[in-house]
Parts: C-alpha cells; structure tokens; sequence
C-alpha cells in the first residue's frame, strides 16, 4: 500500500501513468513556445511598414509597454532614423548594440530610439532593442509622423 489511504490509494503503475499525463500537460515543450513567441512592432508612415523582432532587454519591454505612439522620426548621420519615445527606456539587462544595418536601438544619452540602415560602429552608450524582419529597404525613406505599433 501507498500512502495513508489503504484501499483508495494509487498503486505504482496507476500513479506513473497520472504523472505522466502531467508532465505532457506541463511539458517542456509547451511552455518554452509559449516563453518564446517573437514579440513584434511594426514602425508605419503612409505606405511604408517596417517590422521589428524585440529582444527580451527591459529596454524592448519598456518600448512595448508604450505603444502605441505616433511623433516624428529624424534623420540623423547618414545611416540612421531617430525618435523619442515619451518615457526613457530602462537599460538594465539589455545588450550593447553593433549597430548593423536593421538594427532597432536605444542611445541611453539622448533617450532616443535608432533605426539603423547602415552600418555604424560600436559604442557604449547604444543597446540593441531588436532586428529588421521586413521593411529593410525602406528604413531610409521613413520621415515625418510615423505610428510604432505592436503587432500580435
């Protein structure tokens, strides 16, 4: 007998079977695509639409929790797009940005978000938010009002 309920109780093949029910239920599998699922938004003006994957940072997090927003992007450099988000993005935990073509940064100093389409060398005041899936070719076209949006 197992456990403290004579008769009623579980044998050991019967509990072994219950369990494995739950370890499907609860299965590795099933919570890790779950964890998983990319987090997209996509950056629209008139007909162009460009679409990010974020990065699990805080920073990313902190951009997400603000949509949606609509205000001007900027040209800056020859290589990049700017705007500034309303509330400044928190940098724990998130990664130092190469700055490669498709790139969706944060500059901590200024408080402003880069769209790169260009390359631009490293440095340590630029964190990586996210990657370019589609829209690559029109990062550089992007001007006047445009609307970040999340996309589910």
């Amino acid at each position: 007998m197992y456990g403290c309920h004579g008769k009623n109780s579980l044998k050991q093949d019967q509990f072994s079977e219950a369990e494995k029910g739950r370890k499907t239920h609860f299965s590795k599998e099933n919570t890790d695509s779950e964890k998983e699922k990319p987090i997209k938004i996509q950056v629209r003006t008139g007909e162009l639409v460009i679409v990010y994957t974020l990065n699990n940072s805080q920073a990313a997090k902190d951009l997400y929790a603000q949509l949606p927003l609509t205000l001007e992007v900027q040209n800056f450099g020859s290589n990049e797009k700017i705007f500034y988000p309303p509330k400044e993005l928190d940098i724990s935990n998130t990664p130092l940005a190469n700055a490669e073509k498709g790139s969706l940064c944060y500059y901590a100093p200024w408080a402003d978000v880069v769209l790169f389409y260009g390359q631009f060398q490293a440095n340590s005041d630029l964190y990586t938010l996210g990657e370019v899936v589609s829209g690559e070719e029109d990062i550089q076209k992007l001007s006047g009002s445009i609307t970040v949006t999340a996309i589910d």
